[in-house]
């Protein structure tokens, strides 16, 4: 009997679609769990079902650089939602357009459970970042550095694939400090986390995070732009906010990113060197 619904599912879902219909991939850069990512992100997954009539794929990779490396190459998404330094290469080197961020600008956030932290004499600290490539991880560096912190003489830097899991690691006092975005922060972090670590730094809001497409897969730029102008005055988009706490939706400007030149240029040596 269960092969038989199963069967029968898909046929529906066949028909529905239709059977020669390819499925639109929207990648999302690897910022929290695979779990937590498709969870956040199935509002648009169903509006864009709905929108365009086929059936519709997340997929996320299993680190920043790997994902950064698949949209370079321009032919495994169709709609990309990335950081703004990945969305920069994402442009110049995957031919893909910015068209739709978020209202509320991504702040890093620095935690440890020693508030005194930069001040310890135990050196090297041990911090714990997203990827090499994560925009708060190169942030939080660039910080760092600044404060005097140079990597291999009073920092080293570790790294981990999920935001969840750097909060693990720092509660059980296998890090000194973990690097994440504020919108994590808020999503990740309850009261009872709240209280038992402390933020060292918080930046000022840098650019959010970036949807990005190009013709591809039957669909045009065009038509991309229409369907996330929808997606962002829809029931779906009203939800997937109060998920993510993001805010709203604005469109890109073309300016938008013209100033992430030196976080970039980090970005392409990390990934190519």
């Amino acid at each position: 009997m269960k092969i038989r619904l199963l069967s029968l599912a898909i046929i529906l879902a066949t028909s529905c679609f239709g059977a020669q219909v390819s499925p639109i991939i929207i990648g999302i850069a690897p910022h929290s769990s695979t779990r937590v990512i498709l969870k956040s992100h199935q509002d648009l997954r169903v509006f864009l079902e709905k929108y365009f009539q086929r059936p519709v794929e997340i997929l996320t990779a299993k680190n920043f650089s790997e994902f950064s490396i698949r949209c370079n190459e321009g032919s495994y998404y169709d709609l990309v939602l990335t950081s703004p330094n990945l969305a920069v290469l994402a442009q110049k080197m995957g031919s893909y357009t910015p068209l739709m961020t978020y209202k509320k600008g991504l702040s890093t956030i620095l935690l440890s459970k020693d508030k005194d932290i930069l001040k310890s004499t135990k050196l090297p600290l041990h911090i714990v970042g997203l990827d090499p490539v994560s925009f708060p991880t190169l942030d939080a560096q660039d910080w760092l550095d600044k404060q005097g912190f140079k990597e291999q003489e009073k920092v080293k830097y570790t790294y981990t694939s999920a935001t969840d899991s750097s909060i693990a690691i720092l509660l059980n006092n296998h890090a000194d400090m973990i690097i994440m975005s504020l919108p994590n922060y808020i999503k990740l972090m309850n009261e009872k986390l709240k209280d038992k670590v402390n933020v060292i730094y918080q930046s000022e809001p840098k650019p959010s995070r970036i949807f990005l497409a190009k013709d591809k897969n039957g669909i045009t730029l065009e038509e991309w732009e229409k369907a996330l102008d929808a997606f962002s005055k829809s029931s779906e988009g009203e939800n997937h906010l109060k998920i993510t706490k993001l805010e709203g939706f604005k469109k890109m400007a073309p300016n938008d990113l013209d100033n992430l030149g030196e976080i970039v240029d980090k970005t392409m040596k990390r990934l190519y060197n």
